[in-house]
């Protein structure tokens, strides 16, 4: 069997590893392209939370770049994921969800309790959904930094594999530009919001991954057959 997934799997890969060692051959390749937005100042807010890696390494290398103060504030991240990277530049970070943007509101609104109304700050890609920051823009005073740019690549590879793993709406869309599934093909997200972008492009018969993790992702592909 052969899967495919929207990422570059670097050494180590969890994705990579539980597949390879139940049989599979495993190909991953990003579909979208990134470039860094230059910013010289951080809004002044209660929390910066990050949705995702790719923000936290853009905002930390300008803030190196830039010589800028990082800010006394409360750190969140959108998953375990984004968690993990954050925390090598902050140390401890003061709020985690679930990956998932409608249960972190949720346990985030928890967690923020009688501070709700503070300022929380977004850096994210100049084509974000802002899924999570709709989601809690009724009870928090919400800002967005544009720190980065993303988009489609012009071309990209057509693939075989019996599963195709979509980690991003924005993958899916570049994915089916240009390619069509195939018969025997079947298809993973890693969240709602991706399967919501298949599902627009009129593919339904989707599995959601259990989480975002390259784990849960390499679990959903396991147990297809389920």
């Amino acid at each position: 069997m052969t899967a495919f997934i929207t990422r570059i799997l670097d050494t180590g890969s969890r994705f990579k590893e539980l597949l390879v060692k139940a049989g599979w051959e495993v190909t991953g390749v990003s579909l979208v392209e990134f470039m860094p937005l230059s910013f010289r100042q951080i809004p002044a807010s209660d929390w910066i939370f990050f949705t995702s890696q790719n923000a936290v390494r853009f905002f930390f290398e300008n803030v190196e770049n830039q010589k800028l103060a990082v800010p006394k504030c409360k750190w969140a991240a959108l998953g375990e994921a984004t968690e993990s990277v954050l925390a090598k530049y902050i140390g401890k970070v003061d709020f985690t969800g679930t990956g998932d943007p409608a249960t972190t509101a949720t346990a985030f609104r928890q967690h923020a309790g009688t501070h709700a109304g503070e300022v929380v700050l977004f850096p994210a890609a100049r084509h974000s959904r802002q899924s999570l920051q709709q989601q809690i823009e009724p009870d928090f005073k919400c800002i967005r930094l544009e720190i980065y740019d993303n988009g489609a690549v012009s071309d990209p590879p057509f693939s075989g594999a019996d599963v195709l793993v979509f980690t991003s709406p924005m993958n899916a869309e570049a994915y089916f530009s240009k390619h069509s599934l195939q018969e025997h093909q079947r298809l993973i997200a890693i969240g709602r919001t991706t399967a919501e972008a298949l599902g627009q492009l009129g593919l339904t018969d989707v599995r959601v991954a259990a989480g975002p993790s390259e784990q849960a992702l390499a679990e959903a592909v396991l147990h297809l057959k389920d």
